[in-house]
Protein backbone atom coordinates (compact mmCIF):
# COMPACT_ATOMS: atom_id res chain seq x y z
CA UNK A 1 0.00 0.00 0.00
CA UNK A 2 1.95 3.72 -0.88
CA UNK A 3 1.79 5.88 1.70
CA UNK A 4 1.92 9.51 1.21
CA UNK A 5 3.21 12.49 3.38
CA UNK A 6 1.38 14.04 5.81
CA UNK A 7 -0.50 17.01 4.41
CA UNK A 8 0.31 19.19 6.97
CA UNK A 9 3.87 18.59 6.56
CA UNK A 10 3.45 19.47 3.33
CA UNK A 11 2.17 23.12 4.10
CA UNK A 12 4.84 23.92 6.41
CA UNK A 13 7.05 23.37 3.97
CA UNK A 14 5.73 25.30 1.55
CA UNK A 15 5.14 28.09 4.26
CA UNK A 16 9.00 28.13 4.67
CA UNK A 17 9.57 28.13 1.33
CA UNK A 18 7.49 31.45 0.44
CA UNK A 19 8.39 33.26 3.69
CA UNK A 20 11.78 32.33 3.50
CA UNK A 21 12.31 31.35 7.07
CA UNK A 22 11.01 28.26 9.59
CA UNK A 23 10.19 30.82 12.30
CA UNK A 24 7.79 32.61 10.16
CA UNK A 25 6.20 29.30 8.93
CA UNK A 26 5.85 27.93 12.85
CA UNK A 27 4.44 31.56 13.22
CA UNK A 28 1.48 31.37 10.48
CA UNK A 29 0.50 27.82 11.25
CA UNK A 30 1.16 28.27 15.20
CA UNK A 31 3.17 25.48 16.14
CA UNK A 32 6.45 25.23 17.14
CA UNK A 33 10.22 26.16 15.22
CA UNK A 34 11.91 22.13 15.72
CA UNK A 35 8.32 20.92 14.45
CA UNK A 36 8.40 22.73 11.18
CA UNK A 37 12.00 21.02 10.87
CA UNK A 38 11.10 17.78 11.51
CA UNK A 39 8.47 18.02 9.37
CA UNK A 40 10.61 18.84 6.42
CA UNK A 41 13.02 16.42 7.45
CA UNK A 42 10.38 14.03 7.15
CA UNK A 43 9.28 15.03 3.72
CA UNK A 44 13.42 14.87 2.65
CA UNK A 45 12.95 11.33 3.91
CA UNK A 46 10.70 10.22 2.43
CA UNK A 47 11.02 11.46 -0.97
CA UNK A 48 14.93 10.51 0.02
CA UNK A 49 16.29 13.97 -1.73
CA UNK A 50 17.54 17.15 -0.18
CA UNK A 51 14.99 20.58 -0.44
CA UNK A 52 17.12 22.82 1.66
CA UNK A 53 21.05 23.46 2.12
CA UNK A 54 20.72 24.87 6.09
CA UNK A 55 23.68 27.44 6.85
CA UNK A 56 24.49 29.00 9.93
CA UNK A 57 21.39 32.03 10.40
CA UNK A 58 19.46 31.16 7.18
CA UNK A 59 18.44 28.20 4.68
CA UNK A 60 19.29 27.70 0.83
CA UNK A 61 16.42 25.77 -1.00
CA UNK A 62 17.43 23.61 -3.73
CA UNK A 63 16.06 23.55 -7.21
CA UNK A 64 14.49 20.00 -6.32
CA UNK A 65 12.86 22.21 -3.34
CA UNK A 66 11.30 24.63 -5.27
CA UNK A 67 9.69 21.81 -7.65
CA UNK A 68 8.61 19.89 -4.58
CA UNK A 69 7.19 22.98 -3.13
CA UNK A 70 5.93 23.91 -6.43
CA UNK A 71 3.78 20.10 -6.72
CA UNK A 72 2.99 20.24 -2.88
CA UNK A 73 0.83 23.11 -3.67
CA UNK A 74 -1.14 21.81 -6.30
CA UNK A 75 -2.02 18.38 -4.49
CA UNK A 76 -2.79 20.66 -1.54
CA UNK A 77 -5.37 22.57 -4.03
CA UNK A 78 -6.41 19.38 -5.35
CA UNK A 79 -6.98 17.84 -2.11
CA UNK A 80 -9.10 21.16 -0.72
CA UNK A 81 -11.48 20.48 -3.98
CA UNK A 82 -11.81 16.92 -3.08
CA UNK A 83 -12.68 17.53 0.18
CA UNK A 84 -15.27 20.65 -0.58
CA UNK A 85 -16.71 17.85 -3.14
CA UNK A 86 -17.50 15.12 -0.33
CA UNK A 87 -18.95 17.45 1.96
CA UNK A 88 -21.19 18.72 -0.20
CA UNK A 89 -22.23 16.86 -3.69
CA UNK A 90 -23.87 18.34 -6.16
CA UNK A 91 -25.58 15.31 -7.56
CA UNK A 92 -27.70 14.51 -4.13
CA UNK A 93 -28.03 18.55 -2.83
CA UNK A 94 -30.23 20.90 -4.52
CA UNK A 95 -28.73 24.42 -5.07
CA UNK A 96 -30.44 27.45 -5.34
CA UNK A 97 -29.21 31.16 -6.47
CA UNK A 98 -31.45 34.12 -7.27
CA UNK A 99 -30.36 36.45 -9.85
CA UNK A 100 -30.89 40.11 -10.46
CA UNK A 101 -30.54 41.66 -14.08
CA UNK A 102 -31.66 44.19 -16.47
CA UNK A 103 -34.36 43.52 -18.65
CA UNK A 104 -31.45 44.62 -21.37
CA UNK A 105 -29.18 42.32 -20.54
CA UNK A 106 -32.11 39.18 -20.75
CA UNK A 107 -31.23 38.39 -24.47
CA UNK A 108 -27.37 38.35 -23.86
CA UNK A 109 -26.81 36.48 -20.73
CA UNK A 110 -29.93 34.94 -19.31
CA UNK A 111 -30.79 31.77 -21.96
CA UNK A 112 -27.17 30.82 -22.09
CA UNK A 113 -27.01 31.32 -18.16
CA UNK A 114 -29.75 28.90 -17.40
CA UNK A 115 -28.74 26.57 -19.75
CA UNK A 116 -25.51 25.56 -18.67
CA UNK A 117 -26.96 25.86 -15.20
CA UNK A 118 -29.34 23.06 -15.82
CA UNK A 119 -26.57 21.15 -17.72
CA UNK A 120 -24.04 21.34 -14.99
CA UNK A 121 -26.31 20.95 -12.00
CA UNK A 122 -29.98 19.18 -13.09
CA UNK A 123 -30.91 19.74 -9.55
CA UNK A 124 -31.08 23.70 -8.36
CA UNK A 125 -33.48 26.35 -7.75
CA UNK A 126 -32.93 29.11 -9.79
CA UNK A 127 -34.82 32.66 -9.58
CA UNK A 128 -34.82 35.31 -11.79
CA UNK A 129 -36.14 38.86 -11.07
CA UNK A 130 -35.74 41.86 -13.89
CA UNK A 131 -35.32 45.08 -12.56
CA UNK A 132 -33.66 48.43 -12.83
CA UNK A 133 -29.82 48.69 -12.36
CA UNK A 134 -31.33 50.32 -8.62
CA UNK A 135 -33.90 48.22 -7.89
CA UNK A 136 -31.12 45.59 -8.62
CA UNK A 137 -28.19 47.09 -6.08
CA UNK A 138 -31.06 47.55 -3.52
CA UNK A 139 -31.75 43.80 -3.54
CA UNK A 140 -28.29 43.17 -2.93
CA UNK A 141 -27.70 45.21 -0.23
CA UNK A 142 -30.83 43.74 1.36
CA UNK A 143 -29.72 40.36 0.32
CA UNK A 144 -32.87 38.90 -1.68
CA UNK A 145 -30.44 37.86 -4.37
CA UNK A 146 -26.83 36.38 -5.00
CA UNK A 147 -25.65 38.04 -8.23
CA UNK A 148 -26.62 41.24 -10.31
CA UNK A 149 -26.37 42.38 -14.27
CA UNK A 150 -26.63 45.66 -14.69
CA UNK A 151 -25.39 48.37 -17.55
CA UNK A 152 -22.97 50.71 -15.19
CA UNK A 153 -24.27 50.95 -11.50
CA UNK A 154 -22.92 52.86 -8.82
CA UNK A 155 -19.57 51.90 -7.21
CA UNK A 156 -20.11 49.97 -3.35
CA UNK A 157 -17.94 49.09 -1.30
CA UNK A 158 -19.74 46.70 -0.42
CA UNK A 159 -19.94 45.00 -3.61
CA UNK A 160 -17.50 43.00 -5.58
CA UNK A 161 -18.07 44.68 -9.20
CA UNK A 162 -16.42 42.95 -12.22
CA UNK A 163 -16.65 44.56 -15.83
CA UNK A 164 -17.78 42.25 -18.20
CA UNK A 165 -17.98 43.81 -21.30
CA UNK A 166 -18.23 48.23 -22.58
CA UNK A 167 -19.70 50.16 -25.14
CA UNK A 168 -21.05 53.10 -26.04
CA UNK A 169 -24.25 55.11 -25.34
CA UNK A 170 -25.94 56.50 -28.88
CA UNK A 171 -28.69 58.40 -30.09
CA UNK A 172 -30.93 56.90 -32.43
CA UNK A 173 -34.09 57.84 -34.59
CA UNK A 174 -36.23 56.49 -37.01
CA UNK A 175 -34.38 55.14 -40.19
CA UNK A 176 -35.89 56.63 -43.33
CA UNK A 177 -34.85 56.70 -47.39
CA UNK A 178 -34.54 60.07 -47.12
CA UNK A 179 -31.85 61.50 -44.86
CA UNK A 180 -31.83 65.10 -43.44
CA UNK A 181 -29.73 67.36 -41.30
CA UNK A 182 -30.73 66.89 -37.30
CA UNK A 183 -31.21 70.35 -35.66
CA UNK A 184 -30.75 68.22 -32.14
CA UNK A 185 -31.84 71.57 -30.08
CA UNK A 186 -35.35 71.54 -32.26
CA UNK A 187 -35.75 67.83 -31.42
CA UNK A 188 -37.33 65.90 -28.36
CA UNK A 189 -35.52 63.84 -26.34
CA UNK A 190 -36.17 60.48 -25.11
CA UNK A 191 -34.20 59.33 -22.30
CA UNK A 192 -34.69 57.19 -18.90
CA UNK A 193 -35.04 58.54 -15.33
CA UNK A 194 -32.15 59.89 -13.61
CA UNK A 195 -28.98 57.59 -14.85
CA UNK A 196 -25.12 58.97 -15.37
CA UNK A 197 -25.24 59.37 -18.67
CA UNK A 198 -28.24 61.40 -18.71
CA UNK A 199 -26.65 63.75 -16.63
CA UNK A 200 -23.61 63.37 -18.39
CA UNK A 201 -25.65 64.51 -21.57
CA UNK A 202 -27.73 67.46 -19.93
CA UNK A 203 -24.44 68.49 -18.61
CA UNK A 204 -23.10 68.64 -22.44
CA UNK A 205 -26.36 70.03 -24.14
CA UNK A 206 -26.44 73.20 -21.72
CA UNK A 207 -22.25 73.86 -22.44
CA UNK A 208 -23.39 73.32 -25.95
CA UNK A 209 -26.32 75.82 -25.84
CA UNK A 210 -25.99 77.88 -23.25
CA UNK A 211 -30.07 76.82 -22.33
CA UNK A 212 -30.96 74.09 -20.00
CA UNK A 213 -32.65 71.29 -22.24
CA UNK A 214 -36.37 71.36 -22.06
CA UNK A 215 -37.57 69.33 -24.66
CA UNK A 216 -37.44 65.60 -23.20
CA UNK A 217 -39.59 62.89 -22.13
CA UNK A 218 -38.36 60.46 -19.51
CA UNK A 219 -39.54 57.10 -20.07
CA UNK A 220 -38.66 54.36 -17.53
CA UNK A 221 -37.40 51.49 -20.13
CA UNK A 222 -34.68 51.54 -23.09
CA UNK A 223 -37.17 49.13 -24.76
CA UNK A 224 -40.11 52.03 -24.32
CA UNK A 225 -37.64 54.78 -25.85
CA UNK A 226 -36.45 52.16 -28.78
CA UNK A 227 -40.41 51.81 -29.81
CA UNK A 228 -41.15 55.59 -29.55
CA UNK A 229 -38.32 56.31 -31.60
CA UNK A 230 -39.64 54.01 -34.12
CA UNK A 231 -42.83 55.66 -34.38
CA UNK A 232 -40.98 59.09 -34.82
CA UNK A 233 -41.36 60.84 -31.67
CA UNK A 234 -37.81 62.16 -31.10
CA UNK A 235 -34.80 60.74 -31.03
CA UNK A 236 -33.33 57.95 -28.11
CA UNK A 237 -30.27 57.72 -25.87
CA UNK A 238 -29.40 54.08 -25.54
CA UNK A 239 -26.79 51.77 -24.95
CA UNK A 240 -25.23 50.72 -28.17
CA UNK A 241 -25.79 46.72 -27.26
CA UNK A 242 -29.74 47.02 -27.29
CA UNK A 243 -30.29 47.75 -30.74
CA UNK A 244 -28.34 44.78 -31.87
CA UNK A 245 -31.81 42.95 -31.57
CA UNK A 246 -33.41 44.95 -33.69
CA UNK A 247 -33.21 44.68 -38.01
CA UNK A 248 -30.47 46.48 -39.22
CA UNK A 249 -31.62 49.21 -40.84
CA UNK A 250 -34.88 50.22 -38.25
CA UNK A 251 -32.93 53.24 -36.88
CA UNK A 252 -29.67 55.33 -37.39
CA UNK A 253 -27.13 56.55 -35.14
CA UNK A 254 -26.93 59.86 -34.52
CA UNK A 255 -23.25 61.49 -34.55
CA UNK A 256 -23.25 64.10 -31.95
CA UNK A 257 -19.40 64.76 -31.56
CA UNK A 258 -19.85 67.07 -28.35
CA UNK A 259 -21.69 63.79 -26.18
CA UNK A 260 -19.44 60.88 -25.19
CA UNK A 261 -20.30 58.34 -22.74
CA UNK A 262 -19.30 54.86 -22.28
CA UNK A 263 -20.45 52.21 -19.90
CA UNK A 264 -19.65 48.94 -18.57
CA UNK A 265 -21.50 45.69 -17.84
CA UNK A 266 -21.22 44.60 -14.78
CA UNK A 267 -21.24 41.38 -12.28
CA UNK A 268 -22.20 42.72 -8.67
CA UNK A 269 -21.95 40.09 -6.08
CA UNK A 270 -21.84 41.07 -2.02
CA UNK A 271 -18.29 40.85 -0.96
CA UNK A 272 -19.32 39.24 2.42
CA UNK A 273 -22.10 36.91 0.52
CA UNK A 274 -21.16 33.21 1.22
CA UNK A 275 -21.13 31.74 -2.20
CA UNK A 276 -22.06 27.85 -3.03
CA UNK A 277 -21.27 26.01 -5.54
CA UNK A 278 -23.88 27.07 -7.96
CA UNK A 279 -23.30 31.02 -7.67
CA UNK A 280 -19.59 29.95 -7.91
CA UNK A 281 -20.31 28.38 -11.25
CA UNK A 282 -22.51 30.97 -12.32
CA UNK A 283 -19.88 33.59 -11.41
CA UNK A 284 -16.62 32.06 -12.85
CA UNK A 285 -18.46 31.38 -16.33
CA UNK A 286 -19.85 34.70 -16.60
CA UNK A 287 -16.88 36.81 -15.66
CA UNK A 288 -14.98 34.04 -17.78
CA UNK A 289 -17.01 35.30 -21.07
CA UNK A 290 -18.28 32.00 -21.28
CA UNK A 291 -21.61 33.18 -21.19
CA UNK A 292 -23.00 35.38 -23.40
CA UNK A 293 -25.14 35.57 -26.37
Amino acid sequence: MITYPNLNHLQYFIDAVELGSISLAAQKNKVTHPAISRAISSIEKYLNLELLEHKKKYFKVTKTGFLVASHAKNLLTQASQFEALCSSPTTDKVLSIKIGISRTLTDIYLSSLLREIKKQFPKSNVQVKVGTTNEILRDLADDKIDLGLTIGGEKLASLKQTVLKSGQFIFIEKNSQRKKKIHLENNFFLITEPREETEIFKTCYHQKHGAFMENFFVLNSWELIANQVEQGLGVGLLPDIFIDKYPKKTFRIINIPWFQCSYSILLHQKKSAALNQLTQFATSNLTQGKISK
